[in-house]
């Protein structure tokens, strides 16, 4: 079951949850309400815009909750400095890092924390996923493995936007600017032989992938069981921000066999506890 309480949380490591910007459209919403919707409550989000001309900075600006904060400089640096500037800024125990047109299962943080919980020699973890299309369809399975030297070379091995790692450890390990649109290939690699990096197998996040996918890179469609329940997910997300609550329980409902109540919503949309989505997507009044 979710971990759930602000006394609980105050026992339970920090995660920042590190979000770079750029021009995501109206994809940003579902990445931001993916956020809010984990059963892991300890958390705290990092945005850090670089340089976005399409209103993201505006709409993230309107989200009134204390756990997020929201940096700009107003210049477009590149993804590698933008990451290192979240390194800096993290008051986390682990860092999270995700992509502002992607999203994330409910679970992620709850199980990535776990697992290296459960095993200290790991420096980090990372995820399966579900590819999804541009309009939140999930079409192929990401199964995530252990990789080989040759997949790191090659593609980089690991999925870079599902990793989950400990602060000091990815605070000594900074990216090069000198890689633009492939530093986390060089990151791997060179962290290769001495890192120590998990790999569950669990697809754990939503990967927006906006090409032709290959026959060979259709890895799986719609065989899993799960993959349905995560389509109800997306769905329920897309709606409104109560919906992100009533989706989480809905995905536990349907994965353990038994029910998980729903928070009720007002009419406005917003949920009955008062501010636990902020004011996402809507302007202060």
């Amino acid at each position: 079951m979710g971990m759930r309480g602000d006394s609980l949380a105050k026992n339970l490591p920090l995660v920042t949850i590190g979000l770079p910007v750029y021009n995501p459209g109206p994809f940003l919403s579902y990445a931001i309400r993916s956020v809010f919707a984990q059963t892991y409550p300890s958390w705290e989000l990092v945005v850090v815009d670089d340089g976005s001309t399409d209103g993201s900075l505006e709409r993230l600006r309107r989200i009134e909750d204390p756990r997020v904060r929201v940096l700009t400089d107003g210049k477009r640096r590149g993804l590698a400095y933008r990451l290192n500037q979240i390194l800096e800024e993290a008051s986390g125990d682990f860092i999270a890092r995700m992509d502002a047109d992607d999203l994330m299962d409910p679970r992620r943080l709850e199980r990535q924390v776990a697992y290296l919980l459960e095993n200290p020699g790991l420096d980090a973890a990372t995820t399966g996923a579900y590819m999804i299309d541009q309009r939140n369809q999930p079409f192929a399975l990401w199964p995530a493995r252990q990789p080989s030297l040759q997949d790191v070379l090659s593609w980089g091995g690991y999925l870079h936007a599902s990793l989950l790692a400990r602060r000091d450890w990815y605070q000594k390990n900074p990216y090069s600017l000198e890689y633009p649109r492939a530093e986390d290939r060089e990151f791997f690699v060179r962290t290769w032989n001495t890192a120590t990096i998990g790999v569950l197998a669990e697809p754990l996040y939503f990967y927006r992938w906006f090409g032709v996918v290959k026959p060979q890179n259709l890895l799986l469609g719609y065989a899993s069981e799960e993959l349905y329940q995560n389509v109800y997910y997306l769905y329920c997300i897309s709606l409104r921000p109560c919906a992100v609550v009533r989706a989480q329980a809905e995905i536990f409902a349907l994965r353990f066999g038994r029910s998980f109540k729903s928070p009720e919503c007002h009419k406005s949309g917003g949920p009955s506890s008062g501010s636990w989505l902020g004011n996402i997507g809507r302007p202060r009044q």
